[in-house]
């Protein structure tokens, strides 16, 4: 079955807490490791990757953090998505410079695709503020 890897399951949170601070505030990466009871070395690659994207921002100091560069109602989880993993799909072959070997006689393509539109055109059009 489909599933989301841990390092996108804590984008996802990681980018909500961040969508839920008030203008001016900051989140500490450590305190919200403590919270949320994810490593720490995980969560810094993971703002590293949105920070890379410019989704997110920082500001260093003792009263510093990360915050969201862009509004939440801006960011796609489809965005969210890739960032992390690549290109999205539910299966390899359809995913934007997937290989299929049997693209010509799989008889089940036509089942993928349909299913691998609906996914991508469903996180294409769910922001992140929807889940605010």
């Amino acid at each position: 079955m489909f599933h989301f890897s841990k390092e996108v399951d804590y984008t996802f949170q990681l980018t909500i807490a961040l969508a839920k601070l008030d203008s001016g505030e900051y989140l500490s990466l450590r305190k919200f490791s403590q919270e949320s009871n994810i490593s720490f070395l995980f969560l810094q690659k993971i703002a590293r990757s949105l920070r890379k994207s410019g989704i997110i921002g920082s500001l260093r100091g003792a009263h510093g953090g990360y915050f969201l560069k862009r509004k939440p109602e801006n960011i796609t989880l489809k965005e969210i998505i890739e960032i992390i993993d690549g290109p999205s799909g539910v299966v390899g072959c359809l995913r934007k410079g997937g290989f299929c070997p049997n693209k010509n006689t799989c008889t089940a393509r036509n089942v993928f695709k349909y299913v691998n539109n609906k996914f991508i055109n469903s996180i294409s059009e769910k922001k992140l503020a929807e889940f605010i």
